[in-house]
């Protein structure tokens, strides 16, 4: 695996030699969807909340930026699309998501839709290791990879338990030769502020959110499933979380930076949200 201490000094190093300051005029964010998961009750994802049926947006986002095409999250693996998903899921997991993928909503597919190629993604984010957010990493095996250390760590080496549930290893059995840039904590991608990724564990134990400043949008921050719908912020945790602690944690930094920056929050898997401000790009 291509990814070492020397790499990230490498990048601090890429990032300070850098002759022409960035603003947020050039950069754009385009807000994707692999499908759906649903029909099902929200309570299956949030105990505590007033039972109700929710369908819910598997979010990808494809970000213009003048140092590089950035995809944050690639959705379900394209093998699940057209009804085909237990072909390659435990059929346990299919029936309980009911994912609607269909080829075209596949982020090869999304990225072509906008006039750009697999070839042209220059950084890969990945906000977790679930099957929802990695699936496809596999279709870039010439980007660099950027990921929490411990998420990465979980991801090749999940509890027991995870190995049937929201881990797929088959997802990204073939990346161990993959360039990755292992993130501890924070950072600012870039050293400019256009585009910071944000330690919010909780939820798994490395997951990460992503800060973008908009020249027009201003400050938007992209979740990921550190509060993946509006319930989380009316108080009900997700189900599927490792660490109670950390995960409330998370949360009250992203709406802390919600509240100092003025920013607009992008839920992952919040429905009416995606209907609303969905399939559009952000600039």
């Amino acid at each position: 695996m291509k990814t070492t201490a020397l790499l990230a000094a490498a990048w601090a190093a890429l990032i300070a030699l850098s002759s022409t300051p960035l603003s947020a005029q050039d950069i754009k964010a385009f807000w994707a969807t692999s499908g759906q998961f649903g029909p099902g009750d929200i309570k299956n994802s949030h105990p505590t909340a007033d039972s109700r049926i929710i369908m819910s947006p598997i979010s990808m986002w494809i970000i213009d930026h003048p140092r590089g095409l950035i995809v944050f999250d690639t959705g379900n693996n394209v093998a699940v699309s057209d009804g085909n998903c237990k072909n390659y899921w435990a059929a346990a997991l299919c029936d309980g998501l009911k994912p609607s993928q269909k080829r075209e909503d596949v982020i090869d597919r999304q990225l072509e839709r906008l006039g750009y190629s697999l070839a042209q993604v220059k950084f890969v984010i990945t906000s977790h290791s679930h099957l929802d957010h990695i699936g496809n990493i596999e279709m870039f095996p010439n980007a660099t990879h950027v990921i929490q250390k411990k998420e990465l760590e979980q991801a090749f080496h999940p509890e027991k338990f995870l190995h049937s549930g929201a881990h797929i290893l088959a997802d990204y059995d073939n990346v161990r030769e993959f360039k990755f840039l292992q993130v501890d904590g924070d950072m600012d991608l870039f050293g400019d502020g256009t585009v910071r990724l944000i330690s919010t564990p909780g939820h798994t134990n490395g997951h990460q959110s992503l800060v973008l400043r908009l020249k027009e949008t201003g400050t938007i921050i992209i979740t990921g499933d550190a509060i993946p719908r509006q319930v989380v912020l009316e108080g009900h945790i997700h189900r599927f979380h490792q660490d109670a602690a950390q995960y409330w944690e998370s949360v009250n930094r992203l709406k802390l930076i919600r509240d100092l920056e003025g920013a607009q929050m992008f839920l992952s898997h919040e429905q009416p949200l995606f209907d609303k401000m969905g399939n559009r790009w952000y600039r």
